[in-house]
């Protein structure tokens, strides 16, 4: 860019200089050739004034000490005859009657002309002017003799020509160094936009500064928010794996317990079934963990959101078929399942997601519904609700129940067989849907959970 500037003001100051020497040298052209035809008007009226004041021969002296290699003088009569000629032989020139300048002065008194002379070979300014006894005066001078002049001031126009193509080159290097100093201050703290002083930038770019200073605090805060993201991840990853480590190790302490009893002999012959019961029952949940914990980590993979979401599933059939599943557990608990609202209500997702995300609520509400109570599924379009009329959970404790292994009551919990993961990956499957999840639940009047599809 400095490059770019600088070369520009340099190319522009020689232009300028060209132009300049030109014009000045036209113009004192111009201003010579307009001397040149004062200095003959002069001669000639100083001639006209000495004419007739002295004899013929004694004026053609004066003339010839007036001639010079640079003025011509010439002296014809009436009828255009040549009487006298400073530069050739008046006898052998030819008549000058038709001469421009001398039927210009027979007419008008005076005559000027710049033709080319055959007896000089050269471009020549003629003169002419009548005198009292009309006789015609005229006198030339070269052009050459005025290229001369102009020529002799060459070296100064060249000389000043270098002196401006130089002083153009200076100044282009002194105002590319000014023109690009904001911008490469700019460039230079572009990471620290806040240390660039407005006083030194220009007004055409303060925008830009603006908007640099502006995405600067934007990167910044988005990379504290980040730091506080990863720091937060980092922080649920150590508890996750802290409290699945728990979670599997209670169940693994309880089968290694009852068979090594088994392996040593130290069970009697009417324990070992009951024994064996628990260690499938441990293993049972050791299970659950496992498939919930593969669900999540499925759910929190990159990409997993590009699964098939294009499926039309209908709510109501998704709802019955969960209710068939659950049957088994829900009669074993003495916990009524009903179905109500709209049979044709359909959205776009994943069939086997959403079959999880709605068994993992209606098994929940069994599981923390007494003997008696009653779980409704509820079917609207674009919604489904799950309400039960179990234990409910504490207002202080309802922000947190979509936590990986949180739990509101822990011996409780476990007692029920949950793994702590349930409604976590409820969480997860209405995200990556884009739905909504909101609770109303309230001690000892039980739960409602609703999920809203957009």
């Amino acid at each position: 860019m400095k490059n770019s500037i600088r070369f520009s003001l340099i190319y522009v100051g020689v232009l300028a200089a060209l132009f300049a020497v030109y014009f000045t040298a036209r113009v004192f052209e111009n201003e010579m050739s307009e001397q040149l035809k004062r200095d003959l008007r002069e001669t000639a009226f100083l001639v006209k004034n000495f004419y007739g004041q002295i004899p013929s021969e004694d004026f053609r002296k004066n003339l010839d000490s007036i001639a010079n290699k640079r003025l011509r003088v010439t002296l014809v009569d009436r009828d255009g005859k040549v009487l006298y000629e400073s530069d050739a032989k008046a006898g052998q020139m030819e008549n000058h009657r038709n001469r421009p300048e001398i039927m210009e002065a027979n007419s008008k008194g005076v005559g000027e002309n710049l033709r080319y002379s055959v007896t000089l070979n050269a471009k020549v300014f003629y003169f002419a002017e009548r005198l009292p006894d009309g006789k015609i005066l005229r006198l030339s001078r070269r052009q050459a003799s005025l290229h001369e002049s102009v020529s002799k001031t060459m070296p100064y126009l060249i000389a000043l020509l270098t002196g401006i193509v130089v002083l153009a080159i200076l100044i282009a290097l002194g105002l590319s160094r000014a023109f690009v100093r904001p911008v490469q201050k700019l460039a230079e703290n572009l990471g620290q936009p806040e240390l660039i002083d407005d006083e030194d930038i220009y007004k055409e770019i303060a925008p830009l500064v603006k908007t640099i200073r502006k995405q600067h605090r934007e990167l910044q805060l988005t990379i504290e928010q980040l730091s506080e993201e990863k720091k937060k991840t980092a922080k649920m990853r150590d508890e996750f794996t802290a409290n699945a480590s728990h979670e599997l190790k209670t169940p693994l302490t309880s089968i290694s317990g009852y068979a090594e009893l088994i392996e040593n002999g130290m069970a009697k012959p009417e324990d070992v079934k009951r024994f064996a019961g628990k260690i499938h029952k441990e293993a049972g949940r050791l299970l659950s963990i496992a498939n919930d914990i593969m669900t999540l980590s499925k759910l929190d993979a990159p990409g997993e959101s590009a699964i098939g979401l294009d499926e039309s599933v209908n709510l109501w059939t998704l709802a019955s078929n969960c209710i068939d599943e659950l049957s088994f557990n829900a009669e074993k608990k003495g916990v009524r399942v009903a179905l109500e609202g709209c049979k044709t209500a359909e959205v776009y997702g994943n069939r086997r997601l959403l079959f999880e995300m709605l068994y993992n609520l209606v098994d929940n509400s069994i599981r923390y519904t007494e003997t008696g109570g009653s779980v409704s599924i509820l079917v609207q379009q674009k919604s489904i609700a799950v309400k039960d009329t179990g234990i409910g959970i504490p207002e202080e404790n309802q922000p947190r129940i979509f936590e990986r292994f949180y739990r509101v009551d822990k011996s409780r919990s476990k007692a029920t067989g949950g793994t702590g993961l349930g409604l976590a990956i409820v969480k997860h499957i209405a995200e990556v849907h884009h739905a909504e999840i909101s609770l109303q639940s309230a001690i000892g009047v039980g739960t409602e959970i609703t999920v809203a599809f957009c």
